[in-house]
């Protein structure tokens, strides 16, 4: 990622580089290249720092699960999770106002990330229930320093449909084998509700064993699900796996910021600047 990359994914719209605001190089220039410029050694520790307490943060939440160490770490950890919000939510005021531009970043997805990951908190004013949430939100954070990140998500764009495709079917499958396997054994399977639960776990291969067909119809059925299962999970493995080939096959250079982008991209994602000739795969 370069200067500015995290601030929207991807621009609206291509617009030409003489129409992005500059940030100043005076406090706000500065700040800017902190908290955005990966490139910069400065700003690539600071943000290292930031990881680093996300990391750190989900530890500690995930310590007061523990019962023992919360019965005698409990306000320690407690204060320590305020203080962690605390700490970001100072680092969503500063890169909104350091953000070149401002709007866009806050309705953008890292924008969004980095005001969920302290609403709860100011909403609720209730650390405990901001906590629980903060647990789920803060590795979302993380995103912005995955670039290969970015790629899977781009490449799935273009497959979505496919992929709704084949999850829709295997819900269809799972609905039917779980009323199927009811009708077959029900003094093995309680309920409808419990013979779907048995068909996705053995249509996915999981198998936990709490529930085991013991009549031949019931293991042949089984035996048809597993089959089933590995082919549809391995035909949106294929998809996902063909797309993200053929994106980093189809790269090029940005003209503005040299940095690697889709040949068939119109505009750059990194710095937003149109592209003049797009190349072809």
């Amino acid at each position: 990622m370069n200067r500015g990359a995290t601030e929207n994914f991807p621009p609206a719209r291509a617009k030409p580089a003489a129409e992005f605001p500059k940030v100043s190089g005076g406090p706000r220039g500065r700040l800017n290249r902190l908290l955005f410029d990966l490139e910069d050694p400065v700003g690539r520790n600071l943000n290292l720092c930031i990881i680093l307490v996300v990391v750190g943060g989900v530890i500690v939440s995930m310590m007061a699960t523990v019962p023992e160490i919360h019965r005698q770490w409990g306000r320690v950890i407690w204060v320590a999770e305020v203080s962690i919000t605390i700490v970001f939510a100072v680092e969503y005021l500063l890169r909104l106002y350091a953000a070149r531009r401002r709007r866009e970043y806050a309705l953008g997805f890292f924008g969004l990330v980095d005001l969920f990951t302290v609403l709860p908190l100011l909403l609720t004013g209730d650390p405990a229930l901001a906590l629980r949430l903060l647990r789920i939100v803060r590795l979302l954070k993380l995103a912005r320093y995955l670039s290969t990140l970015w790629l899977f998500i781009s490449s799935m764009r273009d497959v979505v449909e496919i992929v709704l495709v084949v999850v829709a079917s295997i819900g269809v499958v799972v609905l039917m084998a779980g009323n199927v396997i009811y009708l077959l054994e029900p003094e093995t399977v309680a309920n409808a509700f419990e013979g779907v639960w048995w068909s996705l776990v053995t249509m996915t291969t999981v198998g936990y064993g709490d529930i085991v067909p013991q009549t031949t119809p019931g293991k042949l059925l089984a035996a048809l699900l597993m089959i089933m299962g590995i082919s549809m999970f391995a035909m949106i493995t294929g998809v996902v796996s063909y797309k993200i080939a053929s994106t980093m096959k189809n790269r090029m250079q940005c003209a503005h910021c040299d940095k690697a982008i889709e040949a068939r991209f119109g505009y750059c994602p990194h710095c937003g600047v149109f592209q003049q000739t797009t190349g072809e795969s």
